[in-house]
């Protein structure tokens, strides 16, 4: 059986390449030939990320021209993982674009991540829900996500829409379930986040060889949202006797970081987090990689978008590891026993596979 995957992958985003790679393994490990839609997006072409929007007065030519160095190794790093890991059709940039050649399949899947996020997405873009397919076409959901607790007004119509033309449906956070329930739906299946449903040792053996030979705290965080986590982070790795390295876009290390990793690969992201002792971050991919791979850990809240991450941590039981205050963080001091952990994975794992082999029986 041939399945085509439409997900974010044509995104500068760890969590996003590597939930799009997992998708994909997902579904070869249960025997399917599998490929990736590349649909791109009009606001993900090179040019658009590269120019962005905005005003495009001299201070903001300056500022994208100064942006250059770092955009052509972003797109080293991610284009060389998604070129050579992932099994991609052709280019397509808009829904007509697919509209006119759909890559022939027979069954077709919204894949993982935050592919039905409208704010993201500019709108609600019909090509993350299939409306490019003919009326007969199979389409599943697998563990979709809104990226939100609710839709807007605006949205609920349309959004009833498209989700009715889908056999089966699962979501990857509870707020989700809510809002398709909400629509007057079936209540869509809740699953862990493909990244979870690959072994350890999948994600190891694509891993870079060990990049820091100390012993080393590692810090991620997005779109430069702190709240004191590098403060905390600091803090921890000096009480444990850590080096503290520091992942992200940044080209100057920051003075209180030791090390930084800069415009690295999605395979030196695995290192970075495989290797280390303890970690702190504010992802969500980064949760799930300190899960898998069993890591000492505290989250620290964004200022939006946590639902996904409170999601997590409940179902884990590890709804303590969320730090949003210095006087939280004598939970540092308490160990994470795994074992509990590694039984509810397995647990879920199990319900993945339940749901495929129900939705494509």
């Amino acid at each position: 059986m041939k399945i085509a995957i439409v997900t974010l992958h044509r995104v500068y985003n760890y969590g996003s390449a590597l939930q799009a790679y997992a998708t994909q393994k997902v579904f070869e490990n249960r025997g399917y030939s599998t490929r990736i839609i590349d649909y791109i997006t009009p606001q993900r072409t090179k040019w658009k990320l590269f120019w962005g929007k905005g005003a495009k007065n001299q201070s903001g030519i300056a500022y994208r021209i100064a942006k250059v160095g770092s955009f052509f190794l972003k797109e080293k790093t991610f284009g060389h993982f998604v070129r050579t890991k992932l099994n991609l059709t052709k280019k397509y940039i808009t829904v007509e674009d697919l509209e006119k050649d759909i890559p022939k399949a027979d069954v077709y899947v919204t894949g993982s991540d935050q592919t039905w996020n409208s704010q993201y997405n500019e709108g609600i873009d019909r090509g993350f829900f299939l409306d490019f397919l003919p009326e007969n076409t199979r389409r599943i959901a697998f563990v979709a996500s809104f990226g939100k607790t609710k839709l807007d007004v605006n949205e609920v119509s349309e959004t009833k829409r498209l989700l009715s033309r889908y056999e089966k449906i699962s979501v990857r956070e509870d707020s989700a379930v809510h809002i398709v329930s909400g629509l007057g739906l079936q209540a869509p299946v809740q699953l862990i986040d493909p990244t979870l449903m690959l072994e350890k040792s999948e994600w190891v053996a694509i891993a870079s060889p060990r990049l820091v030979k100390e012993p080393y705290l590692i810090l991620m965080l997005l779109y430069n949202e702190d709240n004191h986590a590098t403060e905390y982070a600091r803090k921890i790795a000096d009480e444990k006797g850590l080096k503290l390295v520091k992942v992200s876009w940044e080209t100057k290390k920051p003075f209180i970081v030791d090390q930084l990793f800069t415009h690295r690969s999605p395979s030196d992201f695995l290192s970075l987090f495989y290797y280390a002792d303890f970690v702190v971050t504010n992802s969500f991919h980064g949760l799930a990689f300190s899960i898998n791979f069993e890591k000492q850990f505290i989250m620290v809240p964004r200022n939006e978008y946590n639902s996904r991450i409170e999601s997590l941590l409940r179902l884990t039981g590890l709804d303590n590891r969320l730090v949003s205050e210095e006087t939280q963080l004598c939970v540092i001091n308490e160990r994470i026993e795994y074992q509990p952990v590694r039984e509810q994975l397995l647990i879920e794992r199990k319900r993945a596979e339940e749901f495929i082999e129900e939705a494509l029986p």
